[in-house]
């Protein structure tokens, strides 16, 4: 199956989603990682800027097994969950978006991802990677998609032109 996933870190952004895409070589059969992305925060502004990125993978785990994945590298590279600031700084963010068209409800994870209709800082890099892919629900090429969520953003993802190494 074609999965996309997005990938953020507001702490030591570099180290943490070099750290991060490597884990996720030793485990997933990675097919592409789009650039990386400054972003504002969303849900509590009072914290640094976001690096975010999408990678594709290839997998045959089901969507649930694959986010219980991510977790442990979430946990891996020390993301605590702060109930009382549930959008706060992070060390890494992991969360699937896309798995192969599908739709619904699978386990607690929802596909795709409802935050990618409306958050520019996951449809754009999605965008660089699979520009002409329709989202599974609004039917909408992802390069519209991107186009018009970062339109309407006061501060739009901004590339940064860095390497995370291999």
């Amino acid at each position: 199956m074609r999965v996309f996933l997005s990938l953020g870190s507001n702490i030591e952004p570099r180290r943490n989603l070099a750290q991060a895409l490597s884990e996720l070589r030793r485990r997933f059969e990675v097919l592409a990682v789009s650039p990386v992305y400054l972003t504002a925060p969303v849900g509590d502004s009072e914290q640094p800027d976001f690096w975010n990125t999408v990678a594709e993978l290839e997998s045959d785990l089901e969507p649930e097994e694959i986010q219980h994945r991510l977790r442990d590298i979430e946990q891996l590279l020390g993301r605590t969950r702060d109930p009382l600031r549930p959008f706060g700084p992070r060390t890494v963010d992991l969360d699937l978006v896309l798995v192969d068209g599908r739709t619904g409800r699978f386990g607690t994870l929802e596909l795709p991802s409802p935050l990618l209709a409306r958050h520019s800082f996951l449809a754009v890099p999605l965008a660089d990677l699979a520009p002409d892919l329709p989202h599974p629900v609004l039917g909408v090429p992802m390069k519209e998609l991107a186009r018009e969520l970062a339109g309407a953003n006061h501060r739009p993802p901004q590339p940064l032109g860095v390497e995370l190494g291999e």
